[in-house]
């Protein structure tokens, strides 16, 4: 069952098998990973932790700014 929307791009990663599917035998139709490309994989392995942490900092500032905004609102 594919619950993907068909104008979406498609993923690398294909639906997941639950392990209860898989215990069966049963597997995906779908498409399988991809290789990384070797003229990239230093480069996505060094981006994407860094993104990743970026994220967590943005996400920690706006969770600091809205305790600070409810603390004002409850005083």
């Amino acid at each position: 069952m594919n619950t993907q929307d068909p104008r979406q791009a498609q993923d690398k990663v294909p639906d997941p098998v639950s392990s209860e599917r898989a215990q069966k035998g049963e597997r995906n139709e779908g498409p399988t990973l991809e290789r990384p490309e070797r003229a990239t994989e230093a480069v996505d392995k060094v981006i994407t932790p860094t993104e990743v942490k970026e994220l967590e900092n943005d996400t920690r500032q706006i969770n600091e700014r809205l305790r600070t905004v409810e603390n004002k609102l409850h005083r």
